[in-house]
């Protein structure tokens, strides 16, 4: 697997025993995530090509949290022994499609057949330019929790199938089966000051007591602020906000600033990124609570709080 990346660093591709790479950066950074069919996609409503999407999406997802730039990628897949050459070539144009659209480039890997559910497992390399990669355990209390895009659309897809609701929104189902990683928007918001980041891959609900525990602070939500997919509230009427705060799979980022810098980063954030708003604040204490609006009533949500496999 490979492609034509945009950095001259990679000094050995795809074909020897190992890639070799020169980092540009004082710090690297390096995650993996693994796609399981049946668990992490369903082959009867994904294509192969949108799996090799999705693969890249939710690994490159994990750098964009730490404001991060990625630059390679390596992909390891198991594969049941009957899959159709076609379709790993499906997968392979899709990694390195969406490995190309964020600058990036596949550096080598391995392919391993068999029995069982097909597995890809993506390691995603990259570097940050200034050396200081935004945490998890940076917030303070008195910052601001700021959110990239909008919440539920991948919930809702997988909801809306689930209900044999043959009418999914083509812009729901793209969240869940291609998403984006926000890597623009994640080295924007370390350069404006985040003192903490993460992507929300299991959901708002679970991903902010992360941060919560990891900064030694609570984190408050205004419900009223949180950004709904288009038509959500129409279609699940109450049980939107389950979707919007606890379905994951959403690949937002979430970040907390200081407050003085809040203002200005609003006003001057760049129209082609996804929108940005201010959801939440840390505060003294620990743990999460979701309220109506800022200094408002708590509200509870019922079920689980975001996916946990264990």
């Amino acid at each position: 697997m490979s492609t034509a990346g945009r950095s001259s660093k990679l000094l050995i591709g795809p074909g020897d025993d190992a890639a070799g790479w020169v980092p540009a950066a004082p710090t690297v950074l390096v995650s993996t995530d693994t796609l399981v069919e049946g668990v992490d996609f369903e082959k009867a409503r994904q294509s192969p090509y949108e799996v090799g999407l999705k693969a890249w999406g939710s690994s490159a997802s994990d750098l964009a949290a730490m404001g991060g730039e990625v630059e390679f990628g390596l992909v390891a897949a198991v594969l049941p022994p009957e899959t159709a050459l076609a379709a790993v070539e499906a997968i392979q144009l899709g990694l390195v499609e969406a490995a190309a659209r964020d600058g990036a480039s596949i550096a080598g890997g391995d392919i391993s057949a068999a029995n069982g559910p097909l597995v890809l497992t993506v390691t995603v390399l990259g570097s940050v330019p200034d050396g200081r990669p935004v945490t998890i355990s940076g917030g303070g209390e008195g910052d601001v929790l700021l959110l990239t895009g909008e919440l539920g659309a991948a919930a809702a897809t997988l909801e809306g199938w689930r209900q044999g609701d043959p009418a999914v929104p083509a812009g729901w189902r793209s969240r869940l089966v291609a998403p984006t990683a926000r890597i623009a928007e994640g080295r924007a918001l370390r350069r404006a000051g985040a003192t903490a980041m993460t992507d929300l891959s299991d959901g708002l609900l679970l991903d902010a007591a992360r941060i919560a525990a990891a900064s030694g602070a609570a984190v408050e939500l205004w419900a009223d602020c949180l950004p709904f997919a288009a038509g959500l509230r129409e279609r699940f009427g109450d049980g939107s906000v389950q979707l919007a705060v606890a379905g994951g799979e959403d690949y937002e980022l979430l970040a907390s600033l200081p407050t003085e810098a809040v203002d200005r980063v609003l006003q001057e954030w760049p129209p082609g990124l996804a929108p940005l708003r201010r959801v939440g604040r840390l505060g003294p204490g620990g743990g999460v609570r979701l309220l109506e609006s800022e200094g408002g009533l708590e509200l509870r949500v019922g079920g689980r709080l975001g996916y946990q496999h264990y």
